[in-house]
């Protein structure tokens, strides 16, 4: 008559810092229990995998683990300036649509980089500029060729734009000649970090 197996005792869930050596020290801790059904090189090697599969997915599983750093946050990080800092916008509709800026003050200026691109182009550049009025008012600069758009850097297009806040955000208004065009209204945004778009945004195409 087979003897009865004992109840499994559930393991307490492994925090990020405990994973590794869970995930890559769990065969020389436990192989010597195994029965032997194994050869024990096969086993060796089917550990190996699952470590540095573990070991692959443990970065992503660890950063789930922190919270996002919020507006308010990123705008305490960037200080009472109500213009330096990192502002970002994106949105899935239409193609896809996102934007970065980064804007740091230089003495009495400011200088800055900038990203724009949907889900089939793209190009970025560099401002330069200096606050007038309660407006930032930015020259600007591509570092991909454009017919008809900025001027390839290190040369700068005079007065193309200029931001100015609204709350916590920043609205971004070009010049085309004499038009003025509200262009985008952008959020602040933790550091290199790549906007994120809305999965329960609507869009009406």
């Amino acid at each position: 008559m087979l003897a009865p197996v004992p109840a499994r005792r559930r393991r307490p869930a492994l925090s990020c810092g405990q994973w590794n050596e869970a995930a890559c020290g769990f065969e020389a801790r436990g192989s010597h229990k195994e029965n032997g059904m194994f050869d024990r090189s096969v086993r060796r090697k089917a550990w190996t995998m699952l470590c540095l599969a573990g070991l692959a997915l443990s970065g992503g599983a660890c950063s789930a683990q922190h919270k996002r750093p919020t507006t308010k946050a990123a705008a305490t990080d960037a200080g009472a300036d109500a213009f330096a800092g990192d502002w970002g916008f994106s949105t899935r509709c239409y193609k896809g649509h996102y934007v970065g800026i980064t804007l740091t003050r230089d003495g009495d200026g400011y200088t800055g980089t900038w990203s724009d691109g949907t889900d089939i182009w793209g190009s970025d550049g560099s401002f330069r500029g200096a606050q007038k009025d309660g407006k930032l008012e930015v020259d600007a600069c591509t570092t991909t060729e454009q017919r008809g758009g900025y001027a390839r850097c290190p040369a700068y297009t005079p007065n193309t734009a200029y931001f100015v806040r609204s709350g916590e955000r920043l609205v971004w208004y070009r010049r085309e000649g004499e038009m003025v065009d509200e262009y985008l209204t952008l959020d602040r945004q933790p550091a290199n970090q790549v906007p994120v778009t809305d999965s329960e945004e609507v869009c009406d195409e």
